[in-house]
C-alpha cells in the first residue's frame, strides 16, 4: 500500500514539472518600459509616439517578441529589443502591453504586464485644457493669498511701522529701495516674482513697486539720507520740502 501510493506521488511530481516546463518560465529579471518620445502622457494616459523596451540581461537573448493585447506587435532578435509605435494605429482604450523573451539555453520568459489607456487626439487636447485650466487656478490662488497676507500684515492706513532712521533687518531676500518714498525696506518672501523684479508693497509708503535687490552701500546711502531729512525738520515738526531726490543701485538721482 505504501508502495503504490509513493509511486503515484512520484507520477504527480513528474506531470507536474512536465507541465511547468511547457508553460512560460516565472522570472522577474525581464521586464518592459514604455518611454514617451513625443505626445502626452499623464498617468496610465497616453497619446503620441512611444517605445516599449525590453530591460534585463541582452546579452542572453535570442529573441524577444513585444505583444499589445496578444497580437505580436513587433519580433526582433538584435539588440537594443524595442520597437517604437503610435497610439494613433489602435482603437483608444485600455491596452496591455508585454513583451516575450527566448534565452539561449531555450527557456521562454514572459514580462510583466503593463495597461495604458491610449487616447485619441480629441481626449488628449482636452485633459491638456484641463490640467493648464487647474495650473493657472493655483496661480491665481497663489496670487490671491500672497495679498491677503500682504493686507493683513501692512497697517490699515497703508503704511508701515518703521519710523524714520531707525534700525532694520533686511533678512535674506535684502533690501530694496522703493521707487516711490525713496526710502529703504526689506524685500518680503511673499512678494511676487515676474522675472523682471519682484513686486513688493513698501513698509513706509504701502505702495506696490517693482524691487530688486539693493547693495548694502546703497541701503546705507539711503538710511543716511533718512536721518539727514531728520535733521532738517523744520520748527513745530513740519518737515522740508521734499526733495527730488530717489535711488537706484548705487547712485542718486
Amino acid at each position: 500500500m505504501k508502495a503504490k501510493f509513493l509511486a503515484a506521488l512520484t507520477i504527480c511530481l513528474g506531470l507536474f514539472f512536465t507541465a511547468a516546463q511547457v508553460g512560460y518560465a516565472q522570472d522577474t529579471t525581464y521586464t518592459v518600459h514604455v518611454r514617451r518620445d513625443f505626445g502626452y502622457g499623464m498617468g496610465s494616459d497616453i497619446q503620441g509616439t512611444f517605445t516599449i523596451r525590453l530591460l534585463g540581461d541582452e546579452e542572453i537573448v535570442d529573441s524577444a517578441a513585444f505583444f499589445i493585447d496578444e497580437v505580436v506587435l513587433y519580433r526582433t532578435d538584435e539588440a537594443p529589443f524595442s520597437y517604437q509605435f503610435s497610439t494613433q494605429e489602435f482603437e483608444s482604450g485600455m491596452h496591455r502591453l508585454y513583451a516575450e523573451v527566448l534565452l539561449n539555453n531555450g527557456n521562454t520568459i514572459r514580462t510583466n504586464v503593463v495597461q495604458y489607456n491610449f487616447l485619441n487626439q480629441k481626449e488628449a487636447g482636452r485633459q491638456i485644457r484641463d490640467v493648464l485650466i487647474w495650473i493657472g487656478g493655483a496661480i491665481l490662488g497663489a496670487v490671491a493669498i500672497v495679498a491677503l497676507v500682504q493686507s493683513l500684515l501692512i497697517s490699515k492706513d497703508g503704511k508701515g511701522t518703521h519710523q524714520p532712521g531707525t534700525p532694520r533687518n533686511y533678512g535674506i531676500l535684502g533690501g530694496t529701495i522703493c521707487r516711490k518714498c525713496g526710502r529703504p525696506f526689506p524685500r518680503h518672501i511673499w512678494g511676487i516674482n515676474l522675472v523682471v523684479g519682484r513686486l513688493d508693497r513698501c513698509d513706509n509708503c504701502g505702495k506696490w513697486v517693482m524691487t530688486t535687490r539693493a547693495t548694502p552701500k546703497a541701503l546705507q546711502l539711503a538710511e543716511e539720507e533718512e536721518m539727514q531729512a531728520i535733521a532738517n525738520e523744520e520748527p513745530h515738526g513740519k518737515p522740508r520740502e521734499k526733495r527730488g531726490r530717489f535711488f537706484r543701485g548705487d547712485k542718486i538721482f
